[in-house]
């Protein structure tokens, strides 16, 4: 009820009486029930079911909001919320090994709440106020967006993203020529910070800024505090360009609380989208109790997935996507069905395998970002495995390389467990398991190491996949899975 009082003070929601609308309700009305979500930093958070759907008594259901909405918000918006990781594991790849990279985190409080609905469009997300039986019943009107519309996520994605141009605009003013924003004290604090110089005669700042959702993540090479203070405070006048600024902190579209929790203090170790990030050496790793969470549910979907059998209900998947934080995951947001199939959604499936094995590999210690990061290629190769044996080419791309063409056959004992494998009787060596270790016999044509780390070349080798069951070419355009390659750069 607290809530509900203060949304009612700062004009982001309404409360009615029933008995006095309920002889002429407005026609875009629709009350929709309640969920108590649990939240890490109150008890609980308060959620709309838009999907739900009242069953009639003569039969027959009434749509939910979300089916009645017709899909208006800019498609792009949303697609970039798979790509955000990527941008900043990009950005720590790129730096300089000697460079520092400073990070800092703003979040925008309540967000959904800050962006108001079209006059007469907010009888959509009607609920029942909780009350003491015997009392009127009362409707909350919220005159803003609310979390489980479905589009939602991509109007707050485009206004987000908006402050997020505006405050690279800022950025590229002067050094020291924005004045102090009123919460920049929060961000100078760190020791790392305040052992650099306050000011320096060169301008050397790089910088980057990514948003996800609500997340506003600057990242700089910095030398001096004037260049940090300069990046923090052209952040938050961008986000304040979008989301005004309240005269009560308290209530300020930046979160104040995230602010006292020394979120947005520049420093060289944070955790950004899940990930612990190290500003010095440049890697990320996944905290460990979300690393063993997610590699059972992983392990289990694929599992299934193998198998052909196992829908995925939307309301699990939606649990974890936000960790995997790939384009596929994202294109089922907007989607919303009712169940998840992995076995007919291949590009899906490879994310969330590409997803487990990183997670896997990072077990043992904190992963390079450059690791992740595929440049180009000193060579280039084709190559096809089958029962038989493997086979392919070999060429120059950045390098120079003589053109091969190489064969070999497989051992009697690899061809016995490969038949034992298309006969289904317990063979336990795959196709796909043959197109990897053909990645040995692939460098060994090259003895002197071009194609290994010794040289610290890379190749691109690409393969056709054979249909285990019958033998056919399979009609699939050449792909090369990310995490093939990886192995292939580590092999000796």
């Amino acid at each position: 009820m607290g809530e509900i009082v203060a949304k009612v003070k700062e004009k982001q929601c309404r409360v009615v009486l029933w008995d006095d609308i309920k002889n002429d309700p407005p026609k875009q009305m629709k009350a929709s029930p309640l969920a108590m979500i649990p939240h890490k930093l109150r008890g609980f958070r308060v959620i709309l079911d838009l999907s739900f759907r009242l069953k009639l008594k003569k039969g027959g259901y009434l749509t939910s909001v979300n089916e009645e909405t017709t899909l208006e918000a800019p498609a792009g918006a949303i697609d970039q919320l798979g790509h955000s990781l990527s941008r900043i594991i990009h950005a720590f790849a790129e730096a300089d090994e000697d460079a520092k990279v400073f990070m800092a985190k703003f979040d925008i409080k309540d967000g959904f709440w800050r962006l108001s609905c079209e006059t007469g469009e907010e009888w959509n997300f009607c609920y029942v106020l909780p009350q003491e039986e015997g009392e009127p019943t009362r409707l909350v009107v919220p005159t803003s967006l609310k979390m489980r519309w479905v589009e939602s996520p991509p109007y707050f994605c485009a206004a987000s993203e908006t402050a997020r141009d505006v405050a690279t605009q800022y950025l590229e003013t002067k050094i020291g020529s924005l004045p102090d924003h009123k919460f920049s004290g929060y961000a100078m604090g760190n020791e790392a910070v305040q052992k650099l110089p306050e000011e320096g005669e060169v301008d050397d700042l790089r910088y980057f800024i990514d948003v996800y959702v609500d997340d506003f993540i600057p990242l700089a090479i910095a030398t001096t505090q004037e260049q940090l203070r300069h990046v923090s405070n052209a952040v938050m006048m961008g986000i304040h360009d979008i989301f005004p600024a309240d005269e009560v902190d308290e209530n300020d579209p930046i979160s104040e609380k995230r602010l006292k929790k020394k979120e947005g203090e520049w420093a060289l170790e944070k955790d950004i989208l899940g990930f612990k990030f190290d500003g010095v050496n440049k890697t990320m790793q996944l905290e460990e109790p979300k690393k063993e969470f997610l590699l059972a549910i992983l392990h289990k979907w694929l599992r299934g997935a193998e198998r052909n059998m196992g829908a995925i209900p939307f309301n699990e998947f939606e649990s974890v996507w936000d960790y995997c934080l790939r384009a596929p995951c994202n294109k089922l947001l907007r989607k919303r069905p009712t169940v998840v199939w992995l076995s007919k959604n291949k590009e899906l499936r490879t994310a969330l395998d590409n997803c487990r094995t990183l997670l896997q590999e990072s077990s043992v210690e904190p992963t390079p970002c450059k690791e992740l990061v595929m440049g180009e290629p000193d060579f280039l190769g084709v190559k096809d495995a089958s029962g038989e044996g493997v086979g392919g080419f070999i060429v120059g791309e950045k390098s120079a390389c003589i053109p091969t063409v190489f064969r070999m056959e497989w051992p009697e004992d690899i061809k016995e467990e490969v038949r034992r494998t298309n006969a289904r009787r317990g063979g336990k060596l795959s196709n796909s398991d043959l197109e990897m270790a053909a990645c040995s016999p692939v460098q060994r044509q090259f003895p002197d190491g071009q194609l290994g780390d010794k040289n610290g070349s890379s190749g691109v080798i690409g393969s056709r996949p054979i249909a285990a069951s019958t033998g056919s070419d399979a009609e699939e355009e050449p792909c090369v899975p990310a995490h093939t390659i990886a192995h292939c750069r580590k092999a000796e």
